[in-house]
């Protein structure tokens, strides 16, 4: 009024406008939002321990792995050196000369790395194992398999049809390598060889006793007693021994048996306590007794002598 100006009315309401418009634009008021952002914040906390526990735990586990694989290396390569010279030694023995190994891959990752197998039979230049035939296969196999029986031995061990393919010397040489192992382990032998099945201490087969229906035996071997008199054990043997069936768990039905009657003279006496016998009454009347006289007593001696003979005394 002083200076005589008027206000800017259009001015003002062009700000009032203009600052309703950004009101406007703001929205409706959340009257939630604190509560919100303290049910975030927590979140957030939660999610942030969780990636850190994650990230530590994945800390851990590597540097497990990596022990357990310093510790694996080292357990392996010594493993795998000791069952390389016994496969070199059983494979020698087994094939009375010859060359054999145990190759890695890669020796840098053992544990990743293949492993070649490396067998030669004297008289031979094999570049492969596949060019073997059957039965020096299955004598490799053999020879790998009980080269790492002597490192770790199992308490069981199946061997399904293993001396089919060999011929009488290589199983000789297979039943040899076998009892060096029975006091380690104990074999389960599916055979249909002869000599294999003599060395066996209990045998079990399947038998048709009646059309269409399989029966399971058990035959238990025993070992004959020596010449002392005395059985030995089933080691004591180095070769094939004679055998004879000591006892079948399963009995077939028997058939009916008819004993042999033996006469009365050829019977053995039966002891059968004897008892008091009993009175026996007789409808016969009975005989009177006879009355026996007692013998005359004897008469002293008399020295008698020949009339003819004797001296007259007058």
């Amino acid at each position: 009024a002083a200076a005589g100006l008027s206000p800017d009315w259009a001015a003002m309401e062009m700000q009032v406008t203009e600052m309703q418009q950004r009101l406007d634009a703001m929205g409706p008021v959340n009257l939630e939002a604190i509560a919100e952002y303290d049910e975030l914040e927590q979140r957030q906390k939660f999610l942030t321990e969780q990636h850190e526990d994650l990230v530590k735990s994945k800390d851990d586990l590597l540097k497990a792995i990596a022990h357990i694989n310093t510790t694996t290396r080292k357990l392996f390569s010594e493993t795998f050196e000791r069952i390389r010279l016994n496969f070199q030694e059983m494979y020698c023995e087994l094939f009375g000369g010859g060359k054999a190994n145990l190759i890695l891959l890669d020796e840098n990752d053992p544990l990743e790395s293949g492993i070649e197998i490396v067998a030669r039979p004297p008289g031979k230049q094999l570049t492969s194992i596949t060019l073997l035939s059957g039965g020096e296969k299955t004598m490799t196999a053999v020879a790998l398999l009980f080269a790492i029986y002597m490192v770790k031995p199992s308490p069981f061990c199946v061997l399904d049809e293993m001396d089919a393919p060999l011929d009488e010397s290589n199983i000789t040489r297979f039943l040899n390598i076998l009892r060096r192992f029975l006091k380690q382990s104990q074999f389960v032998l599916i055979t249909h060889n002869k000599r294999t099945i003599a060395m066996a201490d209990v045998l079990y087969g399947v038998t048709m006793q009646e059309s269409g229906v399989s029966k399971i035996v058990s035959v238990k071997f025993t070992r004959r007693a020596d010449d002392h008199g005395e059985a030995q054990p089933l080691d004591h043997y180095e070769g094939d021994s004679t055998m004879e069936t000591s006892k079948a768990d399963v009995t077939p039905v028997p058939a009916p048996v008819s004993a042999p009657i033996m006469p009365e003279a050829q019977q053995p006496a039966a002891a059968v306590p004897t008892e008091p016998a009993a009175p026996v009454e007789s409808s016969v009347p009975a005989e009177p007794a006879t009355e026996v006289e007692p013998p005359a007593p004897a008469e002293s001696p008399v020295a008698t002598a020949d009339p003819a003979s004797s001296p007259t005394t007058e």
